[in-house]
């Protein structure tokens, strides 16, 4: 059954975790001053024109270093925000024609203490690091973040909307850093092709960039910052310091080059009779990215058949709703971006996976299947990409402008039919997807409004095998935020429409999904079969304290058609409801009695259909906590009163949902030790029926050296359902409804391995058993669906009305509803026993910057049972014997800069 009330209950934790985020540039007091975009004082810093470059060595001791202006004074972010850091630090500022060099010394009183530990590029582990951050268009709202940790390992990323980050944001770079008795230094060159920035004035005058640095200490979990910043977060490019005098700079239209070789075989389990089975599949592809900068400050980003073959794959589950499931991007390229393309369609923190641009839906996997019999199939497990581009950037005045345009080919499926006979069939379309993003920023960014569009069309034949796609998909919005009192206050918005057309059998189809359920008797629009065209639309406005003090709190309201549909370039799971929140929230950020800090967070929802029935109200409290010897902690309780649930029978009618409660914690012990515990724990119920559930996910994190890094986590979940989904047959008397009690277990074990041999080698593995039974009984069908009492609501089958027979190795269940001796209507056994075994082994090899070789191995396995049982150790010992299809894939990929 869906969470009616998730997309408003994630507000009241995101209200939280918006308090409780730490800045990813830095801070402190200055030399100098000049004032923020606020009026608070900002720190100034002036760049020195080298004439001889610095060697990137970690020395610092080119006379250039020597004479160029200080940036020192640090103050914590954390623990104490305000503070004098508790160690020294000092950054100076050089520059060329060509690049940006950032020298700085960390000192430290005992050298002995400091945290040196390696990690692939990009990887966040417990060590001393430096941050800087350049804020080089000076619109107080996006900045480029470059990051070396003593250890001499790069991170970097794109900081945006003042306070957001993109970490997947790269450029190529060059650092070295080097320990001495007196502490590290980091020595940094950054080249000007990677950033963004407006030219310098004809008056020679010199441009004027913001820019923060940011120091941690691993073994005192303190951030120090140049340049201040807000305790609650709420600021972070508007709070920069200045960076002066950068004289007779010019943008490069630079261009980036990353060709790509790849080969791989796979072996995969089969039989010789299919004639599409070989037993090792070899495979070479080329491909490749650019990158140019068209102008000062708009640059295009194209891929070229890219292959994606490195990346991690998804976890694996067992969905019982009707809803999809939702996974997180993980290909480079789909990755960046997410400061111009990323459009949130609800509220809430992790509700933001509701998205008019969810670039997944871009190479998915075929949605035809082969019609008709068939001996032997072979389907693509995804639809080749052949080229995508992105136009990026942001202008001087403050306008942001996006532009992404796909290309994905037609895909065919084989077949054999039972005479022998080979065929084809198209399962996948030639479809072009796109999206355009244009935000116009105002009062230094403190005000903002901006324009989506997103374009699905595809290439049909009329009548074809696949008439059930929709041909075009569109939607279109506007967005705002206006902040104001210092920045602490915001009223913010949307207002987006959507428009779906194509043949009467596809736009059926959508009103069918369990999006909408136009089928339904108490759908407010009602089920048109002649339909050629869906429209509707979302519309939310927020007013919220987002900073100045310990207190934060908002308003919230969501209002979103019945015909409203985005899923064919987006992401969306529900329609048909209305929606008002309200929350607050109260964060410590400073040390006080056993706690280093934190924060409790209230929140209460309630939404309505357009029809004006109550679907859910409720409300939680939830905090966390950091201890003093560095333990973290964290706890919520929910609860949700009695509603009508419209999507629970899948297109029936609205069903009466009890109320139901739920909890959920965690502690992890200190993050800086060679071996960290912890535990996440969640539960919840109905009050007046069996239905109940716990899970328990303990961790063990090894860090033994400092170059491995290991993570167990084994998860435990148990669910007992008084009333779950199991069909909706038709029987001559219309339509049944049928649940059952639903017994159910899921183990897996998630673990992680990382060795890194230096920053530009390290072997990773990822690797996930994964057991999931489920044992039905007790079969019913629901007989008045309003009905408040259990007994009322449903009717459960006496043993003489239903019988479970054996077809072709699985079960069919027959149902005499009538009692008159024949069976009105069956369904298939619902029992389940799924096992998978997941696992890629990953060896990455930076041989240049930019420039790298993968070597990977990926495993795969999985079986299903119709069978109820969990025997663990059974299934584990099952498990290993399943056949596996295993990929050995080699990619070489080259940069060149021009």
């Amino acid at each position: 059954m869906i969470d009616s009330a998730g997309p408003v209950r994630r507000l009241a934790a995101f209200g939280l975790l918006m308090g409780l985020a730490a800045p990813l540039a830095a801070q402190d007091s200055a030399t100098g001053g000049e004032t923020s975009a606020r009026g608070a004082a900002a720190p100034v810093l002036q760049a020195i024109r080298a004439t001889e470059p610095p060697q990137i060595d970690g020395r610092l001791d080119e006379p250039a270093w020597s004479g160029a202006p200080t940036a020192r004074d640090f103050v914590q972010f954390r623990p104490d925000p305000g503070e004098p850091a508790s160690e020294r630090t000092e950054v100076r500022i050089l520059y060329t024609d060509d690049a940006v060099y950032v020298g700085a010394r960390m000192y430290d009183s005992d050298p002995a203490g400091i945290i040196r530990r390696l990690a692939r590029r990009d990887e966040q582990v417990t060590t001393d690091i430096f941050h800087v951050a350049f804020d080089s268009y000076f619109d107080r709202r996006t900045a480029f973040r470059f990051a070396v940790s003593v250890a001499g390992v790069q991170s970097d990323g794109l900081l945006f909307s003042d306070t957001q980050a993109d970490d997947d944001w790269d450029a190529v770079w060059e650092s070295a850093t080097r320990t001495d008795e007196t502490g590290w230094t980091a020595e940094m060159r950054i080249p000007l092709s990677q950033l963004r920035f407006a030219g310098s004035s004809e008056d020679g005058a010199g441009s004027t960039w913001g820019i923060n640095f940011r120091r941690e200490i691993a073994r005192l979990e303190e951030a120090s910052v140049w340049s201040p910043l807000p305790e609650d977060g709420s600021r972070l490019v508007s709070a920069f310091g200045t960076l002066r005098d950068l004289r007779d700079l010019r943008p490069r239209r630079n261009l980036e080059v990353r060709p790509y070789v790849l080969s791989s075989a796979t072996r995969a389990p089969g039989t010789a009779a299919d004639p599409f089975y070989t037993a090792t599949a070899l495979r070479q592809t080329v491909g490749g990215d650019l990158k140019y900068g068209i102008t000062e400050n708009l640059t295009l980003d194209v891929t070229v058949n890219p292959d994606f073959g490195q990346v991690e794959a998804d976890p694996s589950v067992v969905n019982l709703s009707a809803f999809e499931t939702f996974f997180p991007e993980k290909r480079p390229f789909f990755q960046e971006g997410s400061d111009i393309f990323g459009f949130s369609v609800g509220p809430g923190d992790d509700q933001n996976n509701e998205s008019l641009f969810y670039s997944r839906r871009i190479g998915r996997a075929p949605q035809g299947s082969v019609t008709g019999p068939a001996d032997y199939r072979d389907v693509p497990a995804a639809t080749s990409i052949l080229g995508a581009a992105k136009l990026s950037g942001k202008t001087a005045n403050g306008w942001s402008i996006g532009f992404l345009d796909a290309l994905t080919s037609s895909e065919m499926a084989q077949f054999s039919t039972p005479g022998g006979t080979l065929g084809e069939q198209v399962v996948e379309p030639v479809t072009n997807y796109a999206v355009g993003r244009i935000i116009r920023d105002f009062r230094d960014g403190e005000s903002a409004v901006g324009l989506i569009a997103t374009a699905t069309n595809r290439r049909l034949d009329s009548g074809g095998a696949l008439s059930f796609l929709a041909d075009q998909a569109y939607t279109g919005g506007v967005d705002f935020r206006h902040r104001f009192a210092n920045g602490n206050y915001e009223i913010s918005g949307h207002l987006i429409g959507s428009t779906v057309s194509g043949s009467p059998e596809a736009i059926e189809r959508i009103q069918r999904s369990s999006v909408h359920y136009f089928q339904s008797p108490d759908s407010r629009h009602g089920l048109d079969p002649t339909r050629t065209r869906l429209s509707g639309s979302t519309s939310t406005v927020s007013f919220s304290k987002v900073g100045g003090g310990n207190w934060r709190y908002g308003l919230f309201g969501e209002n979103r058609s019945p015909g409203f549909e985005a899923n064919d370039l987006g992401f969306q799971q529900n329609s048909d409801y209305r929606v008002g929140a309200i929350w607050v929230n109260y964060e410590q950020f400073r040390p006080q009695g056993p706690f280093r800090n934190w924060g409790v967070n209230a929140a209460t929802w309630s939404g309505w259909t357009f029809r004006g029935e109550r679907q859910f109200t409720g409300g939680n409290v939830n905090g966390n906590f950091q201890l003093k010897n560095f333990w973290r902690g964290f706890a919520g309780f929910n609860q949700e009163w009695a509603g009508l649930a419209t999507t629970a029978l899948r297109g029936g009618p609205t069903l009466y949902q009890p109320s139901q409660w739920s909890s959920w914690g965690g502690m992890f012990t200190d993050s800086r030790k060679p071996v960290q515990l912890g535990a996440v724990f969640n539960a919840g119920g109905e009050y007046h029926t069996a239905t109940g559930r716990f899970g328990l996910s303990p961790n063990i994190r090894l860090q033994p050296s400092s170059r491995l890094q290991l993570n167990i986590g084994p998860s435990l979940q148990w669910n007992e359902q008084a009333w779950q989904f199991v069909s909706r047959p038709s029987a001559p008397d219309g339509t049944h409804y049928v649940f059952a009690r639903l017994s159910q277990q899921t183990v897996s074990i998630t673990t992680r391995l990382n060795y890194t041999f230096s920053p530009d080698l390290s072997l990773q593995f990822y690797a996930q058993p994964f057991v999931s039974a489920g044992s039905y009984d007790r079969f019913m069908e629901v007989d008045d669906p309003r009905a408040s009492d259990f007994s009322d609501r449903f009717r459960t089958y006496g043993e003489n009305e239903i019988r479970r027979l054996e077809a072709n190795g699985f079960g069919l269940y027959q149902v005499d509803a009538n009692r008159d001796g024949r069976a009105d209507f069956g369904f298939a056994d619902p029992d389940f026993n799924v096992k998978s075994f997941r696992s890629n082994l990953v060896l990455r090899w930076q041989y240049r910057p930019g420039s790298t070789v993968f070597l990977v191995w990926s495993r795969d396995q999985q079986s299903f049972r119709n069978d109820g049982s969990f025997r663990l150790g059974e299934d584990l010992t099952d498990l290993a014997r399943i056949p596996s299809t295993n990929i050995f894939l080699v990619k070489f990929e080259h940069w060149l800069g021009l």
